[in-house]
């Protein structure tokens, strides 16, 4: 669905503020432009201790929590290099390891796969299979099928969880509160290539004709 979803609280775009003879207001509107899609984001609860501790260096709680992810090495790499690329990511898995234990944190991240994700430049909505409160911080990991599948990290704020279905699953908007701009700029480009996609497949269908079943 393109522009409002039920899937996520209409965000107005601001007024265009006229400085110099020239438009402002533009890329304010472009980080808010949704899209509901199906990604793979994977998510965590950041304590305020933590988040507190690491403020500033959003690096590090992405390590923490989700480690370095393995990007497996062309065949024609398979020497001593490889050795030292296998070598070293084995380190850095147990490194996590032990940063976990000393932190007595074992609890691993969540992971949503399968179901409709609705997203912007400036925030996302989810079906999480905890329940958050308003205010909460939240570490993402979010992958995009681009012309290779990429990752972005993020670190987001709750600004809204409802209950839904059964169980435990809740319902979860989450603001970006740490996102670097590079990284807020591929969420947009993948958001307005969904909507062309959207857009064609529509037109496709309206344009199909339909089919004669008369014998």
């Amino acid at each position: 669905m393109i522009g409002k979803s039920k899937n996520f609280s209409e965000v107005k775009p601001a007024a265009t503020v006229r400085k110099h003879g020239e438009a402002v207001g533009t890329n304010h509107r472009r980080k808010h432009v949704r899209v509901d899609d199906v990604l793979k984001v994977d998510y965590k609860k950041i304590s305020q201790q933590d988040y507190k501790r690491c403020k500033g260096k959003s690096e590090v709680i992405f390590k923490n929590t989700f480690g370095k992810p393995f990007e497996a090495p062309k065949i024609e790499e398979a020497n001593l290099e490889l050795l030292y690329k296998l070598i070293y990511q084995a380190n850095q898995k147990i490194d996590r390891i032990l940063n976990m234990l000393e932190s007595k944190d074992t609890e691993k991240y969540e992971s949503v796969g399968s179901d409709c994700v609705n997203i912007s430049g400036s925030g996302i909505k989810f079906i999480a299979n905890q329940s958050f409160s308003i205010g909460d911080i939240i570490a993402l990991r979010l992958f995009l099928p681009l012309v290779s599948m990429t990752w972005v990290n993020i670190l987001g704020e709750v600004v809204s969880s409802t209950k839904s279905g059964s169980e435990n699953r809740s319902e979860v908007t989450v603001k970006f509160k740490e996102l670097a701009e590079s990284d807020r700029e591929i969420i947009i480009g993948h958001v307005f290539k969904r909507q062309r996609e959207l857009l064609r497949l529509t037109s496709d269908i309206k344009n199909r004709e339909p089919l004669n079943l008369e014998l």
